[in-house]
């Protein structure tokens, strides 16, 4: 059978913009990317924003001792929406919707580790170390397209929660602004203070087009996971204030097809250092009642006094337990049916 990766969209729109969206200039895009390979227990992140052909990028690299490293400031341009980047880290589309590389060569970053910034914040950002890696992605299912799956998600999209994570624009849902999430397999090589590690695990990589206002958010949770048979699940919540769920989707997949899911349960206890497995469960169109066991393996934590922190106030790296809004960003071990995936756990309030 012939697989639409795309779900629909077209090539062109798995690329980056070069410049301003005709249909909204204030809209910008997001090109996260997450990797873990477990026997090396090493992980990563890449987290740009692009707008009008620059990004500015931030990094994360969990070595397998405990290290990480951080940078938050890589700027730059580029021409070429097949390969978007800043001074030190390059994506680059080799298929669209199947197959994507990203290069980081050399880039400065701080040190801090998995005790160190649950500890407390980071107060010291200068760099004294390097990120260095060259991984590809290829596609392990189609892309979840969000507020696609049901009705209710669709309905959901329209209101303030589709600004809160992007999906659409100021004046509402456009064809040219969308928000999907893709599982990939990720193989390649990092550079370590031992010297280059293969790579081979497992990963997800998100897009996201549109106008992002966070007004009126009080917490999120954003969950993925791919397991070495091919099947695997997506989820996401945003929460008001009022303490509704303003957004709520799901899906699983096979690897071939994505079906519609609804959310029953989710973990919500990021704040807590020692928070233990945890529990999800899904009520899915195709396979009914889904539970999953998860554990979150390597984290890190950003700190802000509100949403939509300003220059003057702008998140803090590591985790202040007064903080006001705590973002815990995690790659976790999940169980289903006695398999054991991967992917990634990020949790917000």
């Amino acid at each position: 059978m012939t697989i639409d990766y795309g779900s629909g969209l077209s090539t062109e729109q798995d690329l980056a913009l070069t410049g301003p969206l005709e249909a909204d200039p204030q809209a910008a895009e997001t090109m996260n990317f997450w990797a873990y390979d477990p026997d090396q227990n090493i992980g990563l992140n890449i987290h740009p924003r692009i707008h009008n052909g620059q990004m500015h990028v931030m990094v994360t690299l969990f070595l397998a001792d405990g290290t990480i490293l951080r940078q938050r400031a890589d700027t730059g341009g580029f021409d070429n929406g097949a390969s978007p980047g800043s001074a030190h880290v390059r994506y680059q589309c080799v298929q669209p919707f199947q197959c994507w590389t990203y290069v980081v060569e050399k880039l400065p970053a701080f040190t801090t580790s998995d005790a160190g910034q649950r500890a407390g914040i980071v107060d010291d950002e200068t760099p004294d170390a390097t990120i260095s890696f060259a991984l590809q992605s290829e596609a392990a299912a189609p892309i979840w397209l969000n507020g696609t799956m049901t009705a209710e998600a669709v309905q959901m999209m329209k209101g303030p929660a589709g600004l809160w994570i992007a999906g659409r624009l100021g004046s509402g849902i456009h064809p040219d602004s969308y928000r999907y999430d893709q599982l990939v397999k990720v193989t390649g090589s990092v550079e370590t203070p031992d010297g280059p590690k293969d790579f081979t695990g497992f990963g997800l990589r998100c897009h996201v087009r549109g106008v992002r206002n966070l007004t009126g958010m009080a917490g999120t949770c954003w969950m993925s996971g791919l397991f070495p048979s091919g099947k695997g699940f997506g989820a996401m919540v945003n929460i008001g204030a009022d303490g509704r769920y303003s957004f709520s989707e799901a899906y699983t997949t096979d690897g071939k097809t994505i079906t519609p899911a609804r959310i029953l349960q989710f973990p919500r206890r990021h704040r807590d250092l020692d928070e233990g497995p945890f529990w999800i469960q899904l009520a899915s169109d195709v396979l009914g009642l889904v539970d999953i066991s998860g554990e979150d393996v390597r984290a890190f934590y950003w700190s802000m006094q509100d949403w939509g922190a300003s220059a003057a106030s702008p998140p803090v790296y590591g985790k202040d337990p007064h903080a006001g809004v705590l973002m815990k960003q995690a790659l976790a071990r999940y169980i289903w049916n006695d398999e054991i995936g991967y992917g990634l756990n990020e949790r917000s309030g």
